[in-house]
């Protein structure tokens, strides 16, 4: 009895510390985003006791313009990236699962090496390639870069959750008349809608997370929310108070998301795990 208290209070501790780690930087920067830049970079560090301020949020929204355009381009690009990776990732599971492909195997084991390639290995080439295009700087280079890096994850997952349904449905459907499109789409994608959220979710978040590409493919016609809060970032100085409104609001759509789409995302990843 001791023995089992004895572990369950430390399992809890343990969890009570990852949690303090995890949200400790996310209050921090919240509750910098409400100083002033004397208080942001105040040494000791103010913690309590200050007067909060709104100062950083009206100088984003009134001075700085370029903020409602990197949240434009944020938002549309995830959009469109989000849509086309699941219209493309949807039939070539289907086609991974049901139809004969040559070197099968081959394809989804290329599928899992590509997901895990570190994504600094393809900007070079990418950024030549958008240049001989004359794509630099647009908003459907970022469009075809995401899309083309969350196909083979969006792939994957919709693969474990077309095989979980069963193929006498489809025999069924065939026996009534449906065409393979027609199975596809009126019995097939049904039955897999809670695997097209989870993919839409995580491509989604993986989207509007980008850092990496539209820094090198992208300036002022192409700049994302997530290269917007580097301009606080100087050779002198860091805007402390402004950096951290800014990256407050840049999580907080995306944390707004997850929480409104929890409940489909539990039961997406715990339908595929038990099918």
């Amino acid at each position: 009895m001791i023995r089992r208290i004895a572990s369950t209070t430390l399992a809890y501790a343990i969890l009570a510390i990852a949690l303090v780690l995890a949200v400790f930087p996310l209050l921090w920067t919240i509750s910098t985003s409400f100083k002033t830049e004397i208080q942001a970079n105040a040494y000791p560090p103010v913690l309590v006791g200050f007067h909060p301020t709104l100062a950083n949020y009206r100088y984003l929204f009134a001075s700085s313009s370029n903020f409602y355009q990197a949240a434009e381009t944020s938002i549309a690009v995830t959009a469109c990236t989000t849509v086309l990776a699941v219209m493309i990732a949807a039939p070539n599971a289907y086609a991974l699962v049901r139809m004969r492909v040559p070197a099968r195997r081959v394809l989804v084991l290329l599928l899992v090496l590509v997901e895990t390639m570190p994504g600094i290995v393809l900007v070079t080439p990418l950024f030549f390639i958008v240049a001989a295009l004359h794509l630099y700087d647009t908003w459907l280079a970022l469009i075809l870069v995401y899309t083309s890096q969350s196909i083979p994850f969006a792939t994957w997952v919709l693969v474990a959750f077309i095989r979980g349904v069963p193929i006498e449905v489809e025999e069924a459907a065939f026996v009534d008349g449906a065409t393979r499109l027609q199975t596809f789409a009126h019995i097939v994608l049904p039955l897999v809608a809670p695997g097209l959220a989870t993919v839409a979710i995580f491509t989604a978040i993986g989207s509007w997370n980008q850092f990496l590409v539209p820094v090198i493919l992208g300036e002022n016609g192409a700049e994302t929310l997530t290269v917007f809060v580097t301009q606080f970032v100087t050779e002198k100085t860091i805007a402390w108070g402004s950096l951290s409104a800014a990256v407050v609001l840049v999580m907080a759509p995306i944390v707004v998301f997850v929480i409104a789409a929890q409940r489909y995302l539990v039961k997406g990843l715990t339908m595929g795990s038990v099918k």
